[in-house]
């Protein structure tokens, strides 16, 4: 994936914004935080990944969500407010997350 972009254009400049806003708000280590910004520095939107992973809808993941799915984890200390109910797991033959009621079916 190597990609050309404009460092000038509106895309990029909107792209790394939203890097900023994201590691503002959002607690991620220092590896996701490098790779994330690796990401958008080459000119990607940080609503896109490189593994085409998606969600329950079929939307895509954005690239941290991407990331922690490829990775091995889906969540992390952050996300333990919401308890094991509430957990994704990754559906490896479709490339997709799905809810632990559509796991259990």
């Amino acid at each position: 994936m190597n990609m050309k972009y404009d460092k000038s254009s509106i895309e990029y400049q909107l792209n790394m914004e939203s890097f900023y806003e994201m590691d503002e708000y959002v607690p991620m280590t220092k590896a996701e935080r490098n790779a994330l910004f690796d990401w958008v520095k080459k000119g990607y939107d940080i609503e896109s990944n490189p593994w085409d992973y998606l969600d329950w809808n079929e939307m895509p993941l954005n690239y941290l969500q991407a990331y922690r799915l490829e990775y091995g984890y889906s969540g992390g200390p952050w996300d333990n407010w919401k308890g094991y109910g509430n957990w994704v797991y990754l559906d490896d033959t479709r490339k997709r997350i799905i809810s632990k009621d559509d796991l259990l079916g």
